[in-house]
C-alpha cells in the first residue's frame, strides 16, 4: 500500500512491472539492437519524470518524447542521456540545441532553419531523419529522399544520425500493407547504401512490429504501450502466444481513489444529471471523488464497474466533471475513506484498461493516456 493517505485519488506506477516489460523485449530484440522507451504524453499516462526515474540506469538507448517540451522537462529534472524528439517542436528550437537534444527532420525547411540555429550557436546537432512510406503523416517523401539527403548531408552543423519510419497497420493480424511498408524502407536503406551514404541507426519497429519479426529490429526499437504493459491489439497479444512461450506483460498502472459520502437513497430516486438512473429499489450508494476531468470518461456512465473490498459495484447515473457515484448496497462494514480500485486489482477481481476502452468504443491506449496529468503517480513495487 503507498503513502496515499493524503490524495483523493491517485494512481500507482509499479517499478517491477515496468522493468519487467522492458526485460521482455531486451529478450526478444534482434543481437545489434536497442531499445528506445517512448515516454511522450506523460509516458502514455503513467507518469514522464516517474517512468524516466524508473528506466533511466536500465539498458537503454535513450528515451523519446513527442516534442520538445517533453525533452527539455526531462532535462530541466536531470536526464543527461539521449533524447529524441519524434514528432513536432513547440518551445523555443535555440534551447534544445543548447540542450543537445536531438531532432526528427521531415522537411527541408526544418533543417535549413536547424542548421542555421545551430551555426549562429557554434553547435553540431544530431537529427534522425523521417522517411514517409504509408502513414500518411509526417516524413519525407521516399521520391525527393536521396536528394534531401544529400543537401542535408553539407549543411555542417547537423549530424544525421538515424533514418526510421512509422508503421501504420502493424497491430492487424494481416501484415500485407505493413510489409509493402518494411519494403519501402528497406529500398531506401539499400539505395542509401549504393551511394555511400552511411547513417548508423535505422528504426520502424514499435511495441507491435518488433513482436512481428527481428528482421525490422534493425538497430533501434521504439517500445512504446508495452512498456506499460498493454498488448497493442488482440492479434498482437494472439502473435505473442504462438511466437514465444516465455514472453508475457504486466500492466504497470492501477488506479484508485476514496469513498468521500455514503448515503441511502429510497426506490424511486434519481441520481446524478439528466436523471439518467432511477432506483427501482432502496440503493446504499458511495459518491468518489473522481470525474471526467480527471480522464474518467462521461461514457462509462450507467455501464461501468469500480471495486471495491473485492467486489464489483456499478457506476449509477451520469459521470460528473469531479465525481461520480457507485452501488454499495451488497456491501458490508464499509466506511467513508474506504479505497476504491478504478483500474487494478482488488482480491481476485481486477478492472481492466481493455474492459473500460471496450465499453466506451476505444483503444486501450486512450484511458491511461486521458488519465489527468495533475493525479500523483506513486511508484509502488
Amino acid at each position: 500500500m503507498s503513502n496515499s493517505q493524503n490524495w483523493p485519488t491517485w494512481v500507482e506506477i509499479s517499478r517491477s512491472a515496468l522493468k519487467h516489460n522492458l526485460k521482455q523485449y531486451n529478450n526478444i530484440k534482434a543481437k545489434n539492437s536497442q531499445i528506445a522507451p517512448v515516454l511522450k504524453s506523460n509516458a502514455y499516462g503513467h507518469g514522464l519524470i516517474e517512468c524516466a526515474n524508473l528506466l533511466k540506469n536500465e539498458p537503454i538507448w535513450g528515451f523519446c518524447t513527442v516534442n520538445l517540451s517533453e525533452s527539455l522537462i526531462l532535462r530541466h529534472f536531470g536526464f543527461s542521456g539521449r533524447l529524441l524528439v519524434l514528432s513536432f517542436v513547440d518551445e523555443d528550437l535555440s534551447l534544445g540545441i543548447k540542450k543537445d537534444i536531438t531532432f526528427s527532420v521531415y522537411s527541408q525547411k526544418f533543417a535549413r532553419k536547424l542548421n542555421s540555429l545551430a551555426r549562429k550557436l557554434n553547435k553540431k546537432v544530431k537529427i534522425h531523419l523521417k522517411v514517409e512510406t504509408g502513414t500518411g503523416r509526417l516524413g519525407l517523401w521516399p521520391e525527393d529522399f536521396y536528394n534531401i539527403v544529400k543537401k542535408i548531408s553539407k549543411m555542417k552543423n547537423l549530424s544525421i544520425e538515424g533514418v526510421f519510419t512509422h508503421l501504420a497497420d502493424s497491430e492487424n493480424a494481416n501484415w500485407n500493407f505493413t510489409n509493402k511498408q518494411i519494403k519501402r524502407f528497406n529500398q531506401i536503406l539499400e539505395k542509401l547504401k549504393k551511394e555511400n551514404i552511411n547513417i548508423p541507426l535505422k528504426h520502424m519497429a514499435c511495441s507491435a512490429a518488433a513482436i512481428g519479426h527481428s528482421k525490422i529490429h534493425y538497430n533501434l526499437i521504439r517500445l512504446g504501450l508495452s512498456l506499460y504493459g498493454l498488448y497493442p491489439s488482440e492479434a498482437v497479444k494472439k502473435r505473442v502466444k504462438d511466437k514465444y512461450n516465455n514472453f508475457s506483460l504486466k500492466p504497470v498502472l492501477s488506479w484508485y481513489t476514496k469513498i468521500i459520502q455514503i448515503k441511502k437513497l429510497p426506490a424511486g430516486h434519481n441520481i446524478g444529471y439528466g436523471c439518467s438512473y432511477k432506483t427501482k429499489t432502496k440503493k446504499k450508494i458511495a459518491v468518489l471523488p473522481v470525474g471526467y476531468w480527471d480522464g474518467y470518461d462521461r461514457h462509462l456512465s450507467n455501464k461501468n464497474f469500480v471495486l471495491i473490498k473485492g467486489q464489483r459495484c456499478s457506476v449509477l447515473g451520469r459521470i460528473c466533471m469531479n465525481m461520480h457515484m457507485v452501488d454499495i448496497t451488497p456491501i458490508k462494514n464499509i466506511r467513508v475513506g474506504e479505497r476504491v480500485t478504478l483500474i487494478g486489482c482488488d482480491g481476485s477481481e481486477k478492472i481492466t484498461v481493455e474492459e473500460m476502452a471496450e465499453k466506451i468504443g476505444t483503444i486501450n491506449y486512450e484511458i491511461p493516456t486521458r488519465i489527468n496529468p495533475l493525479i500523483p503517480r506513486i511508484i509502488c513495487q
